[in-house]
Order: structure tokens, then sequence, then C-alpha cells
């Protein structure tokens, strides 16, 4: 041990590299760094004397041609070789003595850099750090625990949207709000020439995601449209929009309607009853009910978790630099998949909640972004810490939640490329869990459904209409499931919903 640590402390003093730190803007950090002649010499002698061992030069014996030689010959690739060595010590150097995390790669290119003939070498570069803030007490939040009242009202609510689910589709003469349209749509961005096309397309007559750009009165645009009529809408593109060149810009959409649809809610009729293993609606609303209350517990949770969330917003301020959310998007959207994963969401809200978030304004990216950087702060103030046995745990909860097999799900999320996320999900629940235990929990007044939840869950009360169970023996407990699970989907400020 004491042996690898004179190591250690030998090769710094063998590397000498001068580093200047100077913040640059927020999240942002510029490097300046200077390799000394004397450094530079010494490892392009290391470099020659390695190849002068190995190389073969015609008419010398192998480790005896001149130096000259070896510089006219190979004088090209050494110095690279040296510079990239140069370049690997001096980082190497930065993460051992600096203290911050870096996000992402640095905005640095190793071919822009030449190693001089004379004098030292001198570079600089900028780096994205994750943002630095002070966590406020974590103990003692106070949280109201949600006296949830499962009443007619909410089973009427779910009776109503498994009719929706499992309802027919029926083609129409004049859209109205609710409607689905089909439509050859055009987005046409301010100053790019070529537009974008999307056949037979899609589009809610309501809020809706079209081609990636999210509208919340499209009602207004299609309400009495015919099939052959055109209409034109204009939007901004969000800033975490695909395309970087489109962020932050206006288009107009072109949109011909094809086909208009609308969805007839299933009749209360034996067939439909029997179809979920009842004589009648008395019994199928028994069945709502007590699915409803088996999924009370994971209401009052979310409720105290939107509490927790807003304490904190309201404690930690940092600065989100402008286009932050698009650059992260990625981490953003994997926090989003996990939590409806383990909700249990059908695969169809799953896909349209991930549409609406990509299609989100920067606000609420740049908030939901935000929320995820102060949670893993969270998590490693309270030192939490996840096995791997509990990610194949959270896993195998997932894939019994969809009815899948673990390893087929682990392997999806590999491919992915959401793996690397799960791990940082799985530490938010838990620094969840540790704040809960810590808090000071005081029993709220029972309310309403109607005062207890934002006005636009009203929305969100549209998604299992479009949803299909996969076994109707489990119809009922799946709808009463997707209707406490669209609570669930926005468990998070901000949600892709709100």
């Amino acid at each position: 041990m004491a042996e690898s640590e004179n190591n250690v402390e030998q090769k710094q003093e063998e590397f000498d590299c001068t580093v200047t730190v100077e913040d640059s803007g927020a999240w942002k950090k510029k490097i300046a760094v200077q390799v000394p002649r004397k450094q530079i010499d010494k490892e392009l002698n290391n470099q020659y004397s390695e190849l002068r061992k190995t190389a073969d030069i015609p008419g010398f014996r192998k480790g005896h041609a001149p130096r000259k030689l070896f510089e006219k010959r190979f004088g090209h690739d050494v110095t690279n070789q040296a510079k990239l060595r140069l370049l690997a010590q001096a980082f190497e150097k930065i993460d051992e003595d600096q203290h911050f995390e870096v996000l992402g790669e640095p905005d640095f290119d190793p071919e822009k850099i030449e190693l001089p003939e004379s004098g030292d070498l001198d570079f600089e570069y900028e780096i994205e750090v994750k943002p630095e803030f002070e966590i406020p007490t974590l103990e003692g939040i106070r949280i109201e625990k949600q006296v949830v009242k499962i009443d007619e009202k909410r089973v009427n609510e779910a009776l109503e949207a498994l009719r929706r689910r499992y309802g027919k589709m029926d083609e129409v003469e004049t859209a109205q709000a609710g409607d689905m349209i089909r439509a050859d749509v055009t987005m046409k961005v301010e100053g790019i020439e070529q537009s974008e096309t999307a056949q037979d397309l899609p589009v809610r007559v309501g809020p809706t995601v079209v081609m990636g750009v999210w509208f919340e009165d499209m009602a207004k645009v299609l309400t009495g449209a015919k099939s052959g009529q055109i209409k034109t809408a204009t939007a901004e593109v969000p800033d975490t929009y695909e395309k970087e060149e489109y962020r932050g810009k206006n288009a107009e959409f072109t949109i011909e309607v094809k086909l208009i649809n609308r969805l007839i809610p299933a009749e209360m009729n034996k067939e439909f009853f029997g179809s979920f293993g009842v004589e009648d609606e008395e019994a199928l609303r028994r069945g709502i009910q007590e699915s409803l209350e088996g999924h009370v517990d994971r209401e009052v949770r979310t409720h105290s978790v939107r509490q927790i969330y807003k304490y904190l917003e309201e404690n930690i301020e940092f600065e989100l630099p402008a286009g932050v959310a698009a650059r992260y998007s990625d981490r953003m959207l994997s926090r989003r998949y996990y939590e409806l994963l383990q909700q249990g969401v059908s695969q169809e809200q799953l896909v349209e909640n991930m549409e609406k978030l990509r299609a989100s304004s920067s606000e609420q990216a740049a908030q939901e972004l935000k929320m995820s950087f102060i949670m893993e702060r969270v998590a490693d103030k309270l030192e939490i810490e996840v096995s791997e046995m509990e990610i194949n745990g959270y896993i195998a909860n997932m894939a019994a939640q969809q009815r899948r097999r673990p390893e087929r799900l682990r392997d999806e999320l590999d491919r992915q490329g959401r793996s690397g996320m799960l791990k940082h999900q799985i530490r938010e629940e838990k620094a969840i869990d540790r704040i809960l235990e810590m808090a000071d929990v005081v029993d709220a007044p029972a309310v309403e459904e109607e005062a207890s939840k934002p006005k636009t869950r009203k929305k969100a009360a549209e998604k299992p209409a479009e949803s299909t169970g996969k076994t109707k023996e489990n119809a009922v407990e799946n709808a009463a499931h997707k209707k406490t699970s669209r609570k669930d989907v926005k468990r998070k400020p901000p949600s892709a919903d709100d």
C-alpha cells in the first residue's frame, strides 16, 4: 500500500504543469493549462527511447540508429503521440486536483492543439459542471398526509374511462373537441428553407403534439373542420427539439384533413359486463371501487412527494443557463421514463407522455432538469447507495407491472440507453423514503377529488381512453390502476401534463 502511494506521489512529481480555473458563466469553468518545455522534452525523449528499442532502420542494428533518422522518419507520429500523452497527463492532474463535477465532454478538440518546437505548451478549454447549491435541512419537513376518499364520483370517472377504453372509433363528417383526425402536415420553420412533412399523421382535436411541437389549443384550430379542408396553426418550436437549428423559432403548420374519427364509448350491456367477468353494472362498480381502494397508498405517497418537491424548489435556487434543458434532455427523459414504468402505466400512455415531454416548453423542461440535479445532491447528502440486487428488483417490479419478462425489459433498457439513469432513479426513490421517515406528518382533511387535483388533470383523463388492456380478466383492475396512475404520472413537478 505504501509503495502504491509512493508511486502516485512520484507520478505527480514527475509531471509538471500549471492549471488555472476561472468561472466563465453559469455551470461553466474555463481551464487554462501550461506544460513547461522541460516536460515536453522529457516526454519526447521517452517516446524516442521506446521507439529505438523496436523500430528497424536499414543499415543499423536495432537501437543504434541516430535519433535524427528517427525524427526524420517518425517525427510526425512521435510528436502526435507525445502530445496526446501530455494532454492525458494534464487531464489526469486536473481531475485529481479540482473538486467540481464535470457534465458531459469538454469543449475541446485535441486535433487543434499543436506541440510547439520550442517554448511551453499552452492550451485552454471550457467545461460544463454540475451546479453548486446548498441543500436545506431535510428533517422535519411538514407533510400533510392526504386522506383519500373513494367516492361515487371517482368510481363514475373510472367507469367512464373504462367505457372509452373499450369503445370504438366511428368516422364522422365534422370535427369536434376530443376527435382524432388523420392529416397530411407540413411544418415550415422561420429561416429554414426546407419544410418538414408528415403523411397520414394522427392529430387530436385538443391538446396534442404535432411533429414534436406541443399545441394547447388545437381544438380551436380544428373544431368544425371537414375532410379535405386545410387548416393552419402556428407555434414556437421548443428548446428541447431534436434539430438544434429549429429551437426557439416560430413554425407554421399546414394541416390537410383526410379523415375524422370520433370515439364512441362502449355501451354498458351484457356483452360489456361479461368481458370483465361480471353480470351487471353494480358488480362492475364494486370491482372498480376495490381496485381504486387498492391504490390509495400510492396516491397518498404521490401527494406527499409533491410537497417534498415543492419544499425543495422553494428553498433551493440556482441559475439554469439558456438551452441547458436541450443539452441534457436525455437525462430528463430517462428520469420521467422510469417514473412512468414504475407506476405501471400502459405502453400507450408511456409513449404519449414521453412525446409530450419532448415537446414541452423550455421552462418546463428546465424545471424538470433542475429537480433531477436537486435530488441527486439530496441523495448524496443522505449517503444513499444502491445495490445490484435493488436494481434487479426494480426491473422485476416494472416487468411485473407490464406483464413482461424481467430479462427482456432489461435488454430493452440497455438498447435504449436508459440503463445508466436507472440507478439515479432508484437513489431518488430511496432519498424520498428517507425524507418521509424524517418528516413531520400531519393528517390533512379529506378533500373532494375536484378540489385535490389541478385543473390540467382533466386533460390527462383522456389518456386511459386510448389504452388497450392485454388481458380482459384484469380489465377492471387495469382501469382503476390507470385511473390512479394518471395522478402518479404528474407526481413530480413540473409534470409533462402540467
